[in-house]
């Protein structure tokens, strides 16, 4: 995630131009892979367990090695082998930027030490960014939201980072009362209390964020991604509710729903989320409300 953020404030500072982002992308790409891979070229897991372990992610929040340990197909400490083997998402990209002789350290330091000051972050949200661990970051930027509002933004993220595009990264909340959306798919849930739940964006960035959970070979147009990303956020309130309720909330989800094209969320207090995959932007917004409307 850092990796991301990092870039694209190098960018805005014009240490560096987009055209060498992909090719520092690419260079990354090369080197870090997917832990369940790691697993079976290391003939830890065979290719049956990692899919069911996958799939188990899908409805419940945890990481890839805490089920994998569960399920009895790992250890601890074969978990721990497996994360080095992997790597930091942060150091490969300074790695694949030096390399590259884009930047040299220096300047890569000169550059974390002006990001660290203009966001005004301390020495820890600094260590914690850098270890690109989403549970560790996503509390700097929700820090001062109400507490179901931060246990639904954390679901979210970590579950679209899991199912749609392991490069997500998010970009402070901010508050309204009115959201325009240029498409929207939402769900409510009640109970104890009532939480709206939407993904809106582009046609282009919803259709790859349907994309990304579904797969290209079941998205045609944006009705399909739409559909998909409906799927998404039941996925994403299905694992909330579900952890909600072993501390005695209960909640009862809706059916989801989406609208092409312009619309509008209104409710007092909306917390919206840029949450950012495949270089396009969707908003996460969460209105926790019985008084809204959607145009």
């Amino acid at each position: 995630m850092f990796d991301r953020i990092f870039a694209n404030f190098l960018v805005e500072k014009q240490k560096l131009g987009p055209e060498c982002l992909e090719k520092i992308f690419e260079l990354q790409e090369q080197k870090r892979v997917r832990l369940g891979v790691i697993a079976v070229s290391e003939k830890l897991m065979t290719n049956e367990q990692v899919e069911e372990v996958n799939q188990l992610q899908s409805n419940t929040d945890k990481k890839f090695g805490d089920i994998a340990v569960e399920k009895g197909y790992l250890t601890d400490n074969q978990v721990t082998r497996l994360l080095a083997l992997q790597g930091n998402s942060f150091l490969s990209f300074v790695q694949a930027t030096v390399d590259l002789k884009y930047m040299t350290m220096n300047d890569v330091v000169d550059s974390l030490n002006l990001f660290q000051q203009e966001n005004s972050y301390t020495l820890t949200d600094m260590d914690n960014l850098k270890s690109c661990d989403i549970d560790r970051i996503i509390p700097i930027y929700v820090y001062d939201l109400p507490g179901y509002v931060k246990e639904v933004i954390g679901v979210a993220a970590r579950t679209m980072a899991r199912l749609v595009d392991y490069h997500l990264y998010i970009d402070k909340p901010y508050f309204s009362d009115k959201f325009i959306t240029q498409n929207l798919c939402s769900q409510c849930s009640k109970g104890d209390f009532t939480i709206l739940l939407g993904i809106s964006g582009s046609d282009t960035a919803m259709i790859k964020g349907g994309i990304g959970f579904a797969g290209e070979q079941y998205i045609d147009e944006l009705d399909d991604a739409l559909d998909s990303l409906c799927e998404l956020i039941n996925c994403i309130n299905g694992i909330f509710a579900t952890d909600v309720s072993r501390r005695g909330v209960n909640i009862d989800m809706l059916a989801p729903y989406y609208k092409a094209g312009q619309g509008a969320i209104n409710a007092e207090g909306i917390v919206n989320v840029p949450m950012h995959i495949f270089d396009k932007t969707l908003t996460l917004s969460v209105v926790l409300s019985d008084n809204y409307t959607i145009e």
